[in-house]
């Protein structure tokens, strides 16, 4: 029976015959020498119940555990933006991971992450629940949940009211055109020219580049970027790479300047 449940893996054995310690320990210090029908049910459902959330990916026992969270904690940055960008909330209210499980799949590769399919699994489960709890104590992103029930015009302004908050003086200019300006934005000495892209479908692509790239040179800014609520191809990464054009998740708004600082350093 338990052959079938998958339960004869060195690693679960391993967390499971340390509960069994503590529950023996347990029983002695209870003074409960004898093992009693009630005793051994329990003991028998608490080895179970074990396995079943070790096979869930909700408890991967010891060193494997700490050695996933020090990967996560390594690139948490990176994570927490691409989990914002790539996890959406479907027409019935529920959450999509598929591109977020791909993800997951990249950062296993990249960070030499060999494990079998259940593992995986298991770590995928995990990793999700650790990045999402980094979204959700994450400070100042004054996004409204239902992100999909404002305009864009909307978004400008929140996106504007973001930078407010980190120090900038942010004017939404309600231009339009090639060389249109959504926000244009100074602190110190320092400008940039922002077009926002609220998108629900494909990733941003060059044309959002193009545009911002050409605003900053219609408003003598110092700077140019792209601000969505997505991801963004291929060819617009490659694109702002060679325009210096930023490409950011409105939740990095709040740490623009660090991030232009770290970019002209």
């Amino acid at each position: 029976m338990f052959r079938a449940f998958g339960l004869f893996r060195a690693a679960s054995w391993t967390g499971l015959t340390k509960f069994a310690i503590l529950f023996v320990v347990a029983m002695n210090l209870a003074g409960l020498h004898h093992l009693t029908a009630l005793s051994a049910s329990l003991s028998l459902a608490g080895l179970l119940l074990g396995a079943l959330l070790y096979r869930l990916g909700v408890l991967p026992f010891g060193a494997r555990r700490r050695h996933w969270l020090r990967l996560l904690r390594a690139h948490r940055p990176a994570l927490v933006k691409r989990c914002r960008q790539l996890v959406r909330t479907n027409a019935y209210g529920a959450e999509e991971f598929g591109k977020w499980h791909e993800e997951l799949g990249r950062f296993r590769a990249a960070t030499g992450l060999d494990l079998d399919e259940r593992s995986c699994e298991r770590f995928d489960a995990f990793a999700t629940r650790v990045v999402k709890g980094w979204i959700a104590a994450e400070d100042g992103v004054a996004m409204p949940e239902a992100i999909e029930d404002i305009s864009p015009q909307d978004y400008e302004h929140l996106c504007a009211d973001l930078l407010r908050q980190a120090g900038w003086d942010a004017e939404v200019t309600g231009m339009s055109g090639d060389q249109g300006i959504d926000i244009l934005a100074r602190r110190d000495d320092v400008s940039i020219a922002i077009q926002c892209k609220l998108y629900f479908g494909n990733p941003v692509g060059n044309k959002a580049v193009q545009e911002a790239h050409a605003a900053a040179g219609y408003s003598d800014a110092d700077h140019a970027a792209v601000v969505s609520n997505r991801d963004f191809t291929a060819a617009a990464e490659q694109l702002a790479r060679k325009l210096g054009v930023l490409l950011l998740h409105h939740s990095e708004l709040p740490e623009l300047h660090a991030t232009l600082a770290r970019q002209q350093g």
